[in-house]
C-alpha cells in the first residue's frame, strides 16, 4: 500500500433542466488538492480511496435593470473518492485507467455578481430545508486516464459526473447537477520493502 499527494486545476460547470429546458453554465477555473492510498487488489489493479478538497461551480450571465453582467457561483467541497484503477505497462512506466464513486459534502459557497461597476457577494447555504440554497450532499461518478512514472510521479485527467439533484424543494422535475474536469498531478511517497 502506498500513499500519495495530489493537486491540480479544475474546470467546473453545472447542468440544469428547468421547465423542460436544458442548459449548462460556462466553465469556471478552480483547484483541487488531497491525498490517496493505493491498495493493490490484483496484478495490474488497485483500489484507490482518497480525500480531496475541490472547488466546483459555474459562470453565467445576470441582468439588473438595463445592465448586464457576470454571475459566478463558487462551491468548496470535501470529496471522498473510491476509485478502482488498472495499469498497462509501458517502457518501465504505466498507463492507468479507472473510475469509481464520489460522495462529497459542501464546506462553503458564495455567488458573486459583477454588474456595471458594482460587485455583490452572497453566502450560500446547504441542507434539506426549503430555506437552503442548495442540497447538503453531492454524489457522482469519477472517470480517469493517466500515466505513472517509475520515480513515483503521476498525472491523471478526471471527469466528474454528478447524479445528486442540487435544487432544494421546488418541482422535482427540475434538475441541477455538478460537472467538472480536473487535471491532477501526484507523487507517491517512497517506501522500503520488508526484507
Amino acid at each position: 500500500t502506498r500513499f500519495a499527494f495530489t493537486a491540480g486545476p479544475v474546470a467546473s460547470t453545472m447542468y440544469q433542466k428547468v421547465s423542460g429546458n436544458s442548459s449548462s453554465g460556462d466553465y469556471r477555473i478552480g483547484a483541487s488538492a488531497g491525498f490517496l492510498l493505493d491498495v493493490p487488489m490484483q496484478k495490474g489493479g488497485s483500489f484507490q480511496p482518497g480525500i480531496n478538497f475541490v472547488t466546483k461551480g459555474m459562470r453565467g450571465d445576470v441582468s439588473q435593470g438595463s445592465q448586464t453582467g457576470t454571475l459566478k457561483t463558487n462551491f468548496n467541497y470535501l470529496e471522498v473518492t473510491l476509485d478502482v484503477i488498472f495499469r498497462i505497462k509501458h517502457n518501465g512506466n504505466n498507463f492507468i485507467v479507472g473510475g469509481g464513486a464520489v460522495p462529497s459534502l459542501p464546506i462553503s459557497g458564495k455567488s458573486i455578481a459583477d454588474v456595471g461597476n458594482a460587485q455583490s457577494k452572497t453566502s450560500l447555504s446547504f441542507g434539506d430545508k426549503t430555506t437552503d440554497d442548495y442540497n447538503g450532499t453531492d454524489f457522482g461518478a469519477n472517470g480517469l486516464v493517466g500515466y505513472e512514472f517509475a520515480n513515483g510521479f503521476f498525472t491523471t485527467l478526471n471527469y466528474y459526473y454528478g447524479f445528486n439533484r442540487q435544487f432544494v424543494g421546488g418541482d422535482p422535475k427540475d434538475k441541477l447537477y455538478h460537472r467538472y474536469f480536473s487535471l491532477k498531478l501526484g507523487y507517491f511517497l517512497p517506501f522500503s520493502k520488508k526484507k
